[in-house]
C-alpha cells in the first residue's frame, strides 16, 4: 500500500472531518516513521553477516591429547594434522568428510608441510628433533634428517626450494630439497617459534619469545641482520605477514594480543586483543582479515580497516586447547583441530568464511 492511499482511506473513515484527518495523519506519519526506522535497523543487522559459519565437524576417534600444525593437499583434497600427543599424523579426506588414515611412527609431531611440487609431506618431530619426508601417495618415510631437539615450525621457500626448520637451542635450519641435505644452521639466542618468509625480497622474520623480539634474517647470506624489540606485548609465538602493506602480525601471550609491526622499519604500529595462549594466526589478504586461535578455546576474527587500523569482527568459542588452525584462501575456509573433550571425540572443525 502506498502512503497516499493511506491518507485517502483515513479521510473516508473520518467522514472528511478535516481537523480529525489532519490529527490522524500526524499520528500515522509518526507510526510509519518508527516502522521505517525499525526496518532500517533490521536490515543493518541482517547485513552484519557472521564472518565464519561452522560447516562441518569431522570426528577423529581414538586421538588423544593436543594437536599441533595443519597442512593441506589442495589437489588431493586431503588435510594433514600433526597429532602431537598421539604420535600420529591424521589424514582427512575433505571430499568425503572423513578420516582416511592415522599414520604412526612419529615422536611428538609438530610442524607439517605439504609440498605440491615434490609431492612430499614433511613432518617435524619435537620428541627427537627429526624431520621426516614422506611420499605423499604411500605416506612412507623416504628421508630422515636430524636436527636438535624440539623440531617445530616449518616454512617452505618455493623459489629456493628450501624447507626452513625451527628447532631448540636457537637453531633455524634449512633443508635443500634438490640434494635433500641440511644447510648450515642460523644461530639465534633461544628457541625460535613462528616465522614468515618475504616472497618479494630476501628477508625472513622469526619470533624468539624468550627475548620478546622479532629477528630479521637475510636468507641469501643465512645471517641475522636485525632485531626488533617488542614493547607493547611480550612472549611472541605466532606470526602472519601482509606483504602488500608491509605489516607483520605478531601474536603475543602477555598480554594476549597482536602487535602490528611495520616490516620496513620494525616499528610497532598498533595492537589489538585476542584470546589467550595463541598458537596460530593467519592473514586473508583478499578480504583483509586476520584469524587467530588460542588454547583458551577462542577463534578471533579481525578486520583490517587499513594498514594501521583494525576492528574485531567476532570472537567465536571453540574448545579448550583448540589452539591450532589453518586458513586456506583458495577454499575461503578455516580448519580448526579440536582435541578430545570429556563428552566427545577429537575432531576437525571446518568453518566457511562469509563476507
Amino acid at each position: 500500500m502506498q502512503r497516499n492511499d493511506c491518507w485517502q482511506i483515513i479521510a473516508v473513515l473520518e467522514n472528511h472531518n478535516e481537523r480529525t484527518v489532519l490529527r490522524t495523519r500526524m499520528k500515522l506519519a509518526i507510526f510509519l516513521s518508527l516502522i521505517s526506522a525499525s526496518a532500517a535497523i533490521n536490515v543493518g543487522h541482517g547485513a552484519d553477516v557472521a564472518p565464519l559459519s561452522l560447516q562441518q565437524s569431522i570426528p577423529l576417534p581414538g586421538v588423544k591429547g593436543k594437536f599441533d600444525h595443519v597442512a593441506i593437499d589442495l589437489v588431493g583434497q586431503r588435510l594433514f594434522i600433526a597429532a602431537k600427543a598421539n604420535d600420529t599424523l591424521e589424514v582427512v579426506d575433505l571430499k568425503n568428510g572423513s578420516r582416511l588414515q592415522s599414520v604412526t611412527g612419529f615422536h611428538e609431531p609438530q610442524g607439517v608441510l605439504y609440498l605440491p611440487d615434490t609431492r612430499q609431506v614433511v613432518v617435524a618431530n619435537g620428541g627427537n628433533g627429526e624431520v621426516q619426508c614422506l611420499d605423499s601417495s604411500s605416506l612412507d618415510v623416504i628421508k630422515h634428517i636430524s636436527f636438535t631437539a624440539d623440531a617445530d615450525n616449518l616454512r617452505y621457500d618455493p623459489q629456493a626450494r628450501l624447507v626452513y626448520v625451527a628447532a631448540q637451542d636457537g637453531v633455524l635450519g634449512a633443508i635443500d630439497l634438490q640434494t635433500m641435505r641440511k644447510l648450515p644452521e642460523i644461530k639465534l639466542p633461544s628457541h625460535p617459534e613462528a616465522f614468515a618468509i618475504e616472497s618479494g625480497g630476501r628477508r625472513l622474520f622469526v619470533n624468539v619469545p624468550k627475548t620478546d623480539s622479532v629477528f630479521v634474517i637475510d636468507r641469501s647470506k643465512s645471517e641475522v641482520i636485525g632485531r626488533w624489540q617488542l614493547t607493547k606485548a611480550k612472549v611472541n609465538y605466532t606470526m602472519a605477514f601482509d606483504e602488500a602493506h608491509s605489516r607483520l602480525f605478531v601474536g603475543c601471550r602477555n598480554p594476549a594480543s597482536v602487535v602490528v609491526v611495520d616490516s620496513k622499519t620494525g616499528c610497532e604500529v598498533t595492537t589489538f586483543p585476542i584470546g589467550g595462549e595463541t598458537d596460530c594466526i593467519f592473514y586473508d589478504g583478499k578480504h583483509q582479515r586476520i584469524y587467530a586461535t588460542g588454547a583458551e578455546g577462542t577463534l578471533d576474527v579481525v578486520e583490517q580497516v587499513d594498514a594501521d587500523h583494525y576492528r574485531v569482527l567476532a570472537k567465536l568459542l571453540t574448545a579448550p586447547l583448540a589452539r591450532t588452525c589453518l586458513f586456506v584462501p583458495e577454499l575461503d575456509r578455516l580448519f580448526v583441530a579440536v582435541p578430545r573433550q570429556k563428552d566427545r571425540d577429537a575432531e576437525l572443525r571446518v568453518y566457511q568464511a562469509r563476507h
